[in-house]
This record gives C-alpha cells, sequence and structure tokens, in this order.
C-alpha cells in the first residue's frame, strides 16, 4: 500500500493532496508549518475533495489529517485501510499491535494519555515495529504513524 505525507506551505502545494487522493492514495496533510487562516483554507479545499470523491477525512491533531478515499489505489489488500487508535491508558497497547501484525497502518494518538505513559506506548511501538520490519513517523508531538513493511510512505511535499 502506498501512504502520502504532504506538507503545503502555498495553496498550489495543496494540489499535491489532490492528486494522490483522486489516484486513490490514502493522504496525511501536515499543516504544521502554515499560519492558522491558511490551514483553513487547505481545510476547507480538503474538505470539498472528501465530498466530490465520497472520501473521508479525520483531524489528527490540530493541524494534522488524514484523507482516505473511497476506492484506494491497491483495492483488495489487506492494507487498504489506516487505522486510528486513541488508547486511554497503557491496557491499550495490544490494540495498536492487533492492527500493526494484521498489516494495517496505524496512527496511534497518544493525546488522552499521560507523558509517561506516552514514553511507554512509544517504547511499545519502536519494539514492534523493529519486530515486523515496519517504520514509524511521529506526526506531531503525541501522535505518530506506524507503518508495516511493504507500506510505501512517500517524504512531504
Amino acid at each position: 500500500m502506498i501512504l502520502e505525507t504532504v506538507r503545503p506551505l502555498t495553496y498550489d502545494d495543496v494540489r499535491h493532496v489532490g492528486r494522490y487522493f483522486r489516484e486513490g492514495i490514502p493522504v496525511v496533510m501536515d499543516l504544521t508549518a502554515v499560519a492558522d487562516d491558511e490551514a483553513e483554507q487547505f481545510v476547507d479545499f480538503a474538505a470539498g475533495l472528501i465530498y466530490g470523491r465520497r472520501g473521508d477525512m479525520e483531524r489528527l491533531s490540530p493541524k494534522i489529517f488524514l484523507l482516505v478515499p473511497s476506492v484506494l489505489a491497491t483495492p483488495g489488500t489487506v492494507t487498504s485501510v489506516v487505522k486510528k487508535v486513541r488508547p486511554r491508558d497503557y491496557g491499550e497497547a495490544l490494540y495498536v499491535g492487533h492492527y500493526f501484525r494484521k498489516g494495517i497502518p496505524v496512527v496511534m494518538d497518544l493525546t488522552a494519555v499521560t507523558d509517561d505513559q506516552a514514553k511507554q506506548f512509544v517504547d511499545f511501538a519502536a519494539g514492534l515495529i523493529y519486530g515486523r520490519r515496519g517504520d514509524m513517523e511521529r506526526l506531531s508531538p503525541k501522535v505518530f504513524l506506524l507503518t508495516p513493511a511493504g507500506t510505501a510512505v512517500t517524504a512531504p511535499r
């Protein structure tokens, strides 16, 4: 499965989000580098894109969004979804591992746990991705993208 990460800096850059989305590729849209008013424009663009293509958009953090097309570029594969997990305590770490072991990319949102628990989750995820030959990317201070082996995540645009 392919998953793109796009960090638009101008309104023209946000069209990369649209291009990938139209091709059936899920996109993480990272707006942390732009002003709030510009970020709002980009989100409005993405909302229209989602509505027009019947996809789904989920806010991962205040300025990071996951856009998932209704028809994916790699239909019929186990990795045709991205799962968001927002645990409330360390006992829910198994949910992260459950989806990841099945080959599903996981957005691990740790904003609802303490800093000490977040460290435990990150350590757990580090072992998980190492054991399964995956990868982990920090999207914001407490939000991480865990990608199984064989999942292509491209550099931000």
